[in-house]
């Protein structure tokens, strides 16, 4: 976005020197006198049908190429079949990848995007658009990244989170001592121990197999993750728990941005704002539409949770809100305001 360069034009210079200290090489933009054309690698773990790989493909690559006269080339790398999350950030930093799209990588490593997952901190898409992305909060948590050594451009949904079982809970009692996969990272496998499940880390290629074979008992992603990795067709329930909402981050390397012209510096913040946008603009309808398909194509009970067993929920995983205002306190108060957002 236009303003956040605005914000972070400075750190980004600053930044440069960093980065050029830490790689061996350079982005394959370095050097590039105006007429030449240049290819921007950009790398992400998402496949065909959410909302992110659908905008980029049909909308990011073609405009601007366009706009630039063709000067900026898009090659899409999706799926992970670059590059992992992990070296995609580190790609990023080393110069590897002019473009690139992390998310749950950063909450490992600071403490203020970890906050962003706390439990039933959002209510629904329009808080955390408020928050994230037409916000002040949102600009917090871009400071804190481009820290790291790029910068991000813009955060966008990955959507809330929605679990599947094959067996239908109703109640907290009903969850204990299910077998839940969960992400492993610290903050995902605490709100499932709070939940009472028995938490079960396993990496995604995992999931299907273990779902099968019921080495494992369930699952929680986003339904456009559920949808597209088919999990749906071998779980009877999904409870649209929405019990945390995840983001994703649209990254930019630094040496290369510094390195185009004012005009196609300019390009590129308008493309991507206008992505950010529409990413945002269609994601809840994509949710509600995954949720009917998996509906009514798979068979699969999509249900809610009632006012009671959403609040034992919510009251479950409260003390976790303390426990990260004792490790990083400086988030609290972007915490209660984002709460106050209507």
């Amino acid at each position: 976005m236009k303003r956040i360069f605005a914000l972070l034009s400075a750190v980004a210079m600053a930044l440069t020197l960093v980065a050029c200290g830490e790689a061996s090489g350079s982005t394959s933009s370095s050097g590039q006198s105006s007429g030449d054309t240049i290819t921007i690698k950009l790398p992400h773990c998402y496949v065909e049908g959410h909302p992110l790989t659908d905008t980029l493909q049909n909308f990011f690559k073609p405009e601007l190429e366009s706009r630039s006269n063709g000067r900026l080339t898009v090659d899409i790398y999706p799926n992970s079949t670059l590059a992992t999350e992990e070296q995609i950030y580190e790609g990023l930093r080393n110069n590897t990848y002019e473009m690139g799209v992390v998310g749950t990588i950063f909450q490992d490593r600071i403490p203020s995007v970890a906050a962003f997952q706390l439990p039933f901190l959002f209510t629904d898409y329009d808080q955390a658009r408020a928050a994230l992305y037409e916000g002040d909060y949102g600009y917090q948590l871009i400071g804190d990244v481009a820290s790291l050594g790029f910068t991000v451009n813009g955060i966008v949904p990955d959507g809330f989170r929605v679990m599947t079982m094959n067996k239908k809970v109703e109640s907290l009692a009903d969850m204990h001592g299910l077998k839940m996969r969960m992400p492993n990272l610290e903050i995902m496998v605490e709100i499932g121990n709070y939940l009472g499940f028995a938490v079960t880390p396993m990496s995604m290629t995992e999931v299907f197999s273990a779902l099968e074979q019921g080495v494992i008992d369930g699952q929680e992603n986003p339904p456009s993750t559920i949808r597209s990795q088919g999990w749906y067709e071998i779980q009877d329930y999904l409870l649209v728990s929405n019990h945390v909402f995840t983001s994703l981050f649209l990254c930019v390397n630094n040496d290369f941005y510094n390195s185009l012209d004012s005009e196609l510096q300019n390009i590129l913040d308008e493309v991507i704002d206008e992505t950010c946008a529409q990413i945002w603009d269609t994601a809840q309808t994509q949710a509600q539409e995954d949720l009917d398909y998996m509906s009514s194509e798979g068979g699969i009970e999509v249900y809610e949770p009632s006012d009671s067993f959403r609040q034992e929920m919510v009251e479950a995983t409260a003390p976790m809100y303390d426990n990260m205002y004792e490790t990083a306190p400086e988030v609290e108060e972007v915490i209660n305001a984002i709460q106050a957002i209507q």
